[in-house]
């Protein structure tokens, strides 16, 4: 069983989406509340007609955006936020309405900064610096374009001081970006190292060193979580106590060294039969206990059998005249049963096996 923990896909989404709302409900709205300002003073070439078309096509192109994140297809993407489109596809709406608003156009284009803190904690220095010059460029382009066309509604010699002023802006605000993004870095790199650091420990405190089996308080309390599962219908359980057979006498011919090479030994046959949906836990010394949710008795028959046999096949390159067999004890969970009551029957399983020989699996009966 997995016990990875890790942020939910949907609730990740849902966390995307409402970024991206915010940010298009607050951004947009202040755009248009600025030029629909704009067209009330009559400083909106064009009148009311171009103002609400334009305006419509840039809320549609929102609207599309909110609806491709609904239906999950931001999740194919790269960047699933889709932070860098959106701010691209702002900037654009700035610089198209830009070309129609007269006296307020540094007004406009001055909602940039605010595009730009959509992506302050998320896009790259490089993505900055390609928006920014996309923004200062299109901005020029304007400018130039109503020179050409409409001159005579625009203080050419004041609007290039503008834009002059707007660029000098537009690069101490990169520059500051690129600070923040240096200090993203660095703060993204010591929490990627934090949290190595934090695994590693939960690796020591929940997994035994020698064998990569959980420790018994931690398996305890998945087996717990698992017999809630199963007593919901999710699936059958079955509970497996193992025990290396006349262990103690191996550690004594054979000395510790060889003991602890055993053990490894029986850990990796063991994980070459199990499924990440199984559990597998070391209690001490060398009893084990697995936790296999199942679909009847025979499968974790079968299973654990195999274990069984593979180990009688086990040969050691240092010690060649050792075989090392193993003993079972298995019990599948009945209705009402506790963890204590399985764990209990597939404890007095083990022990008739190891009272009737040895190197077998015995079935638990129900209590």
């Amino acid at each position: 069983m997995d016990q990875t923990l890790t942020l939910h896909p949907v609730a990740l989404q849902s966390q995307q989406l409402r970024r991206v709302r915010f940010a298009i409900l607050a951004g947009g709205g202040a755009h248009t509340l600025l030029c629909w300002i704009a067209l009330q003073l009559d400083f909106f070439r064009g009148g009311e007609f171009l103002f609400y078309s334009l305006f419509a096509g840039l809320w549609a192109g929102h609207l599309l955006f909110i609806l491709f994140m609904l239906m999950g297809l931001n999740r194919r993407l790269a960047e699933p936020s889709m932070i860098m489109p959106l701010m691209v596809w702002s900037t654009t709406g700035l610089l198209i309405t830009a070309l129609f608003v007269d006296q307020v156009r540094l007004c406009v284009m001055l909602l940039f900064f605010a595009i730009v803190q959509l992506g302050v904690f998320q896009a790259s220095l490089r993505q900055f610096m390609a928006l920014a010059s996309y923004c200062v460029l299109g901005y020029a382009i304007v400018l130039g374009v109503i020179c050409v066309y409409w001159p005579e509604a625009i203080d050419a010699r004041g609007e290039w001081i503008q834009w002059g002023l707007f660029s000098v802006m537009v690069v101490a605000a990169m520059l500051l970006a690129s600070e923040i993004s240096t200090i993203r870095f660095q703060l993204g790199r010591r929490n990627q190292q934090l949290a190595e650091i934090v695994g590693r420990i939960h690796e020591m405190a929940v997994k035994d060193e020698l064998t990569g089996f959980y420790r018994r308080r931690h398996a305890m309390e998945l087996l717990n979580n698992a017999c809630g599962q199963s007593a919901r219908g999710a699936y059958q359980l079955a509970v497996v106590y193992l025990d290396l057979d006349h262990f103690k006498r191996t550690n004594d011919q054979y000395g510790h060294r060889m003991g602890d090479a055993v053990l490894q030994r029986f850990a990796d046959v063991a994980r070459r039969h199990l499924t990440k949906q199984d559990l597998a836990a070391r209690l001490g010394g060398e009893e084990f206990m697995l936790v296999l949710p199942v679909t009847d008795q025979e499968e974790a028959r079968n299973l654990v059998e195999g274990i069984l046999m593979s180990m009688r096949s086990q040969r050691f390159k240092d010690a060649p005249g050792l075989m090392v067999t193993v003993s079972g004890g298995l019990a599948m969970r009945a209705d009402g049963e506790t963890p204590a009551q399985l764990i209990k029957r597939a404890d007095l399983a083990l022990y008739r096996a190891k009272e009737t020989g040895r190197d077998k699996l015995i079935i638990g009966e129900t209590e």
